[in-house]
């Protein structure tokens, strides 16, 4: 009998502490976009480097959605644990204001200083369509529930842009294009997927901004508009380095995701950085490599308790008041 124990133990030991060790990993979904986006690409990536760095502990699945304006919303009903959005849409959901007025998201929580990265507002040549005013009227294809959307929407209206909206999905605006259902469009992304693809097709324009379209939008939505300089040859398109609408992306996450699983996802993705923007042109040209630099520059929802621990521990700096989570705050008071 006591053999029989014995061979039972070396047999069933080994399956019960894997057994063990599978209940105490972590399964989180992270939120990308399209997988027509180019953007897509940097969730994979990072997603990749998390499981990578912690096989044994966290399993991140990248989920497809429609965009960074529906990671926020699916953020706080718990559908995805993290996600990327812009920076001031995070911020607007969290506070509660301008098109999320009186509906605060105070789960949603900060992880880096992320990057910054254009919005290209491209037209057909055919359209004849090569300035912002020539858009009024314009068969134009809008994404409802993306980033993207959300902010030229509001760049439109601020400067009385009035084009025809055609409602559809990232993935049907380039077949709309290329169809000729629509003669505009907008994408974000440095050096992106959906308009190389286009470009391979057909002859576009990408129409420059000027700083007065931008100011005006901040006047009506504070904080809602950015813009970077696009060099020339980025695109076939564009001819000489101009000024383009732009936004920053940083990934948020729910609040209830353990503290010490958020620091390990923040110090995996800090201690290969370096490799991320050298394979990835959006994230190398947005700066996303200056983490911490571009958070104290860019963003003002707080911050996850495993990040700024992250932050205090290994990086040593004074992390901003504004960046300090309530529930740590309420730890310190008492």
């Amino acid at each position: 009998m006591k053999r029989l124990i014995l061979f039972l133990a070396i047999i069933l030991l080994p399956l019960i502490l894997s057994k063990v060790a599978e209940a105490k990993k972590i399964y989180l979904k992270w939120g990308a976009t399209s997988v027509r986006s180019g953007l897509y690409a940097n969730t994979v990536s990072m997603a990749g480097i998390v499981n990578k760095a912690y096989p044994g502990e966290i399993e991140i699945t990248v989920i497809e959605t429609g965009g960074f304006t529906e990671n926020l919303v699916r953020i706080q009903k718990k559908t995805i644990h993290l996600g990327p959005a812009d920076a001031a849409a995070g911020y607007a959901n969290y506070e509660g204001i301008i098109d999320y007025k009186g509906k605060p998201n105070k789960d949603l929580r900060t992880l880096w200083g992320g990057y910054i990265t254009p919005i290209h507002i491209l037209t057909t040549k055919k359209s004849g369509a090569d300035t912002l005013q020539k858009l009024n009227g314009l068969p134009f294809a809008m994404n409802p529930g993306t980033t993207s959307g959300r902010a030229i929407e509001m760049f439109f209206d601020a400067n009385g842009i009035k084009p025809d909206y055609k409602m559809m999905g990232i993935g049907a605006s380039v077949d709309a294009i290329k169809s000729g259902v629509v003669q505009g469009w907008f994408k974000a992304g440095f050096k992106d997927s959906a308009i190389l693809d286009l470009e391979a097709a057909m002859d576009i324009n990408i129409i420059p901004i000027d700083k007065k379209a931008i100011d005006k939008t901040n006047e009506k939505y504070p904080g809602q508009a950015k813009s970077m300089t696009i060099p020339a040859g980025l695109f076939k398109a564009i001819k000489k380095d101009q000024l383009s609408f732009a936004y920053v992306v940083t990934d948020f996450i729910h609040k209830d995701v353990p503290e010490d699983i958020v620091y390990k996802i923040v110090k995996a993705i800090y201690e290969k950085r370096k490799d991320l923007v050298s394979s990835l042109a959006t994230l190398r040209e947005g700066n996303f490599d200056d983490l911490y630099g571009n958070l104290e520059k860019y963003v003002h929802v707080p911050l996850h308790p495993g990040a700024v621990r992250f932050y205090q521990e290994v990086l040593k700096v004074k992390v901003p008041d504004r960046l300090i989570p309530p529930e740590m705050k309420k730890k310190q008071e008492r």
